[in-house]
């Protein structure tokens, strides 16, 4: 009973910690139909900012994680304008295809600067477990990240459901000719989003630091993350993006914890992405729906 208690308290934090990682994907995803194929490079930076603030000044990623949001929404601001907003209305391999090639760039841009050494980032709040009995441990990195991920998931939820700003994303996403035509203005409402994203997964990658290794090709393997959650989720959900992320990550934790043989963190892989292809095949608006038709994401 304590394995099975441990390996669902494990997973649930790492369902928060991939909650607050995808957010940026699905939205960018669901509103612009633009594939963020640079979103684990963006996850890369905000971990490396996280990384210096803490070498350099001995701020805790925490806190660092509010001037990291505000650097990286003006970063995303100006990529969206000089770049993606080039690209939204090609055919989505081309979006994609520059997105490709802006995740090689930030890569080899960072392994240029800090060079491809593995760091950790060390936070004295995110230090040590809480016990529960005598063989059950809570781990102080996972919570403080699933209640940060919790915050951001409610707060996002409501900027989109209760703001003007919110409705008028969520209008652009579902029908861009009708939006037009009550007058929203679609490219600053595209910008405006894509930043917001960007300064949400720069986030996900300070707050998360500490708990996973920081290097600059470690991108990769949170945007295939990112695409079966999201894929779980349908674009653009919100809370279908919560429910995905803690579906994956109870998956992941309980096959690698009863897989035998040692091969059990493979296992969690294989029936992670046999997950996406099930969910493509039988049900691919998601299970939970999302801001984007479906017909909407196919150019």
């Amino acid at each position: 009973m304590d394995t099975f208690l441990q390996s669902v308290i494990n997973g649930i934090s790492t369902g928060g910690m991939l909650t607050i990682m995808v957010l940026g994907f699905t939205i960018i995803w669901g509103v612009m139909g633009v594939i963020n194929f640079a979103h684990g490079e963006f996850i890369m930076v905000g971990a490396y900012m996280a990384w210096f603030a803490s070498s350099e000044w001995g701020i805790e990623p925490l806190y660092s994680a509010v001037p990291i949001f505000l650097i990286m929404f003006v970063v995303g601001f100006i990529l969206q304008k000089t770049v993606v907003n080039r690209v939204i209305d090609r055919p989505h391999l081309v979006s994609l295809l520059v997105m490709f090639a802006v995740s090689i760039i930030i890569a080899n841009t960072v392994k240029l600067i800090f060079s491809a050494d593995f760091r950790r980032v060390q936070s004295d709040i995110q230090k040590g477990f809480w016990s529960v009995g005598d063989n059950v441990t809570i781990p102080r990195k996972g919570t403080v990240v699933l209640i940060v991920a919790l915050f951001v998931l409610v707060a996002l939820q409501l900027f989109l459901q209760r703001t003007r700003l919110g409705k008028s994303i969520r209008a652009a996403a579902q029908n861009r000719e009708a939006a037009k035509i009550v007058g929203i203005d679609i490219k600053w409402v595209y910008a405006f989003t894509f930043a917001l994203c960007i300064g949400i997964t720069a986030v996900a990658g300070a707050m998360t630091s500490p708990i996973i290794p920081v290097f600059p090709f470690m991108g990769s393997v949170w945007t295939l993350r990112a695409f079966v959650i999201t894929a779980l989720a349908g674009l653009g959900s919100v809370k279908g993006a919560f429910a995905g992320a803690m579906a994956l990550g109870l998956i992941e934790s309980l096959v690698t914890t009863y897989t035998p043989g040692g091969i059990g963190s493979n296992m969690g892989v294989i029936v992670a992405f046999a997950l996406l292809v099930i969910t493509l095949v039988a049900r691919p608006q998601g299970l939970f729906g999302g801001l984007r038709p479906v017909d909407a994401t196919v150019g």
